[in-house]
């Protein structure tokens, strides 16, 4: 039985909703707004018990990340999706058959539906709260940077924290949050397993036999192990040039990327004794993997590189190259993707809401 006085025109959708504090009846067999038996898996963030459909999408109009929802008629769960099907996600988006589910865009849904949270201005991190038909509120619900964490809890030391990320589909990761006692905190990705460089202090220019280094290399060489890197937290861009938290025995190594100065390689054509610089960038654990199309480019003085070799995954690189001096940087800025099927202990990382 319908009790409601609002009346909502969608051209010929017609949705009639109950004017109580408590429930919204609706009929979504009427409905052109929603798709039937069907949802978007495997993208949402939020779920809530929401009593009728259109409370559902109350709920996402008030959260700027909602982009789309499924809704269980049979329990009233509102399933909240940070991505829509013509706002993908970087995993993709794909509707699948969900018996007793419906699923709909929330751009097909009017903001006066939110109230005095419509057309709201809230971060991403925030959720939108009604004061009254004109007035709302935002609070906070998940932290995406290390001074986030520190604004919603300035007592916070350096450590592990989970954060969401927004420019990753509101993605989990854990985060080292280091100079928490400064206004200026950053972001670190440690790495269980250190990541190694090695520039070799033997020279084999003509392949005649080794010796010291020699010429403009001389001094040079050591090697180097990463335990964090520094990363820009908008993007996952990593500062290879970081070594707060690397241990070097001389020469400084840049993060991803191999040198030597042991031969000379003509022409891009690896000499006979081949190269003798390695980095090997090991990322399993976090939750990260180097992206695929990522790219080296051999530079230097006769210089070559030897091999690119990549796990499946891409969470393992190993570089190996050189030359006269001779090293392999990225293409580009190195930057991250997710990886979603490693599972990180809940343990590992303080969760911090505001």
């Amino acid at each position: 039985m319908l009790i409601g006085t609002n009346t909502f025109l969608f051209g010929t959708l017609t949705l009639h909703v109950i004017a109580s504090a408590t429930r919204i009846c609706t009929y979504p067999s009427t409905f052109r707004l929603v798709q039937h038996n069907l949802k978007l898996p495997g993208i949402s963030y939020v779920s809530m018990s929401a009593v009728g459909l259109l409370k559902c999408a109350q709920y996402c109009l008030k959260r700027k990340w909602c982009r789309s929802f499924n809704y269980d008629l049979g329990n009233g769960n509102c399933e909240m999706n940070f991505a829509s099907l013509s706002l993908g996600s970087s995993s993709g988006t794909r509707l699948e058959p969900a018996s007793g589910f419906v699923f709909s865009e929330i751009t097909h849904w009017p903001q006066r539906m939110a109230g005095g949270c419509a057309n709201h201005n809230c971060t991403t991190e925030s959720t939108c709260e009604e004061i009254d038909e004109s007035h709302f509120s935002c609070i906070g619900s998940f932290v995406s940077a290390c001074a986030k964490v520190k604004e919603c809890d300035p007592s916070s030391p350096d450590g592990e924290y989970w954060l969401r990320l927004p420019n990753f589909d509101l993605y989990r990761t854990r985060i080292y949050c280091h100079n928490m006692n400064t206004n200026n905190p950053l972001e670190y990705l440690s790495l269980p397993t250190p990541n190694y460089g090695i520039y070799p202090e033997v020279s084999n220019a003509r392949c005649n036999g080794e010796t010291g280094l020699s010429g403009n290399c001389v001094g040079e060489g050591g090697e180097v192990w990463y335990n964090k890197i520094r990363v820009k937290i908008e993007n996952m861009e990593v500062d290879r040039t970081d070594v707060t938290f690397a241990t070097l025995t001389n020469y400084k190594l840049n993060f991803a990327e191999a040198m030597d100065c042991y031969s000379h390689h003509e022409n891009g054509v690896v000499s006979l004794c081949g190269t003798r610089g390695e980095f090997t960038v090991n990322l399993t654990g976090t939750g990260w993997a180097v992206r695929a199309n990522q790219s080296w480019t051999a530079a230097g003085y006769k210089s070559v590189i030897e091999s690119i070799v990549r796990s499946e995954t891409g969470s393992v690189v190993h570089l190996k190259c050189g030359g006269r001096r001779g090293f392999c940087p990225p293409t580009d800025p190195l930057t991250l993707t997710t990886l979603q099927t490693e599972a990180i202990e809940e343990s590992s990382a303080t969760e911090v809401k505001c």
